[in-house]
């Protein structure tokens, strides 16, 4: 690999950060939910696009959570099995983080383009929820955003993303679901595929284009993360592919 994999620290919080093998000029960032977790075996793959122009360089930041139950949920919830802590809703603080703190940060330390035009954003699962809560919420502050197999199960989601007014002008989402996910559960997260298609239906309600919008369903996957890295490559691509 020609790029660098590297560890940095910013308020008390682990980053893990790739940088593309030509350093000389800004790009644009990948903001990653749950460190490197979904992009580390993948990045010679990367590498390899980069190199052969298929898509534009991107600098990758994976951002290590304090505790994910918590700050990739937006409010407030039960447990959906018992022994198990509740959700204690720390998102709006946590987007807060990115964009007053963090953003400005990475900015300051790396070479990534000043201008949010082409910063992606992308989270599996609670991570994905959170991903998608950050468009609605803040849709100014990334423009390629990624949700694999998002937790739209959780409580009072969907009817409040039928709420949200949002301005989606040159945003483009990536969605991705298995088609197995849920199977054997009781609780709400026996509905993953079904919630996604509606996530991805609202967001059309809402004035999304079906250019701005792709929506795969991995068949015969279940919710785990070699299907989550499988998807976040593929999300890569979608976002950066370079035009012939």
């Amino acid at each position: 690999m020609n790029g660098t994999f590297l560890y940095d620290e910013f308020n008390g919080r682990q980053l893990d950060i790739y940088l593309p093998p030509d350093t000389s000029v800004d790009v644009p960032a990948v903001f990653v939910q749950d460190g490197s977790s979904l992009f580390r075996t993948r990045l010679l793959e990367i590498e390899n696009m980069i190199e052969a122009k298929t898509i534009s360089p991107i600098i990758i930041v994976g951002i290590h959570p304090f505790n994910r139950l918590d700050e990739y949920t937006p409010w407030k919830a039960a447990s959906l099995r018992s022994g198990f802590p509740d959700f204690k809703g720390e998102a709006q603080t946590y987007v807060s983080f990115l964009a007053n703190d963090l953003l400005p940060y990475i900015k300051r330390e790396y070479p990534v383009k000043e201008t949010c035009d082409e910063h992606g954003h992308i989270g599996a699962s609670l991570g994905g929820l959170f991903a998608i809560y950050t468009l609605f919420m803040h849709p100014a502050l990334f423009k390629n955003i990624a949700s694999l197999s998002g937790s739209f199960w959780y409580q009072d989601f969907l009817p409040f993303a039928k709420q949200q007014n949002i301005q989606c002008l040159g945003h483009l989402v990536y969605l991705s679901v298995g088609s197995e996910e849920g199977k054997g559960k009781t609780s709400v997260q026996q509905h993953m595929p079904l919630f996604n298609k509606q996530l991805h239906d609202l967001l059309l309600q809402k004035g999304m284009q079906e250019w701005q919008l792709h929506f795969h369903i991995e068949q015969g996957e279940g919710h785990h993360l070699k299907q989550f890295q499988k998807n976040f490559l593929s999300a890569i691509k979608c976002f950066y592919k370079r035009k012939r």
